[in-house]
């Protein structure tokens, strides 16, 4: 790469850097840091609607994650920029390779090339920032989905078909009258297209 495309590089994410600490700084401005109580201003949530306390929650939570966000962003900028000064950006991280014009020109703070991201963000990749507790969680209890390769054995799916049967009330002589099929809500949802064609003229 050359120098004048480091420049033109720099200036984009120095401009995206002060973007940032400014957004960054307006959520501290209003609220982000403190807690539920300060913000609600009550002395007690006692009287309030669970639903109420859970919209509070959301948005509370949410909040945090478009905090951590820019946080992350701003991590990257800054690691970017600190490349420029080393003389290494531009060079994919992974394979050491060049890193395609059209992904810096649309993220100038990447630090990989596009074969590599692929290959990275795989369907079982555990990122970084997960617990390391999934480091050493294999089958059965890892994300896995094997049933696209004939194999039989127990993983993701099979353990969440047990999660989705638990708890599901199973036949019993209390329920005598009731015919609705599960997996139904209305009683014309019984009706299968076998009846429906036999009650036709």
């Amino acid at each position: 790469m050359q120098d004048n495309r480091f420049d033109k590089y720099k200036r984009i994410l120095l401009k995206k850097k002060e973007d940032i600490l400014h957004t960054i700084n307006q959520m501290e401005q209003n609220g982000i840091k403190e807690g539920q109580r300060e913000e609600l201003s009550e002395l007690s949530t006692i009287d309030n609607h669970p639903a109420d306390m859970a919209t509070e929650v959301y948005d509370k939570e949410r909040g945090y994650a478009l905090f951590e966000n820019e946080k992350n962003i701003l991590a990257k900028i800054d690691a970017a920029l600190e490349n420029i000064e080393n003389g290494s950006y531009g060079i994919c991280e992974i394979c050491g390779g060049d890193i395609e014009n059209e992904r810096l020109e649309a993220i100038p703070y990447v630090s990989t090339c596009k074969k590599c991201m692929n290959e990275k963000l795989g369907y079982s990749t555990i990122k970084p920032d997960r617990p390391v507790e999934e480091e050493v969680l294999g089958f059965p209890f890892g994300r896995s989905f094997r049933d696209v390769s004939d194999e039989n054995e127990y993983d993701g799916e099979d353990a969440w078909q047990e999660v989705g049967n638990f708890n599901r009330m199973k036949h019993s002589k209390l329920n005598y009258d009731d015919e609705q099929m599960p997996g139904t809500v209305e009683w014309v949802e019984n009706i299968s297209n076998q009846q429906y064609k036999n009650q036709l003229p």
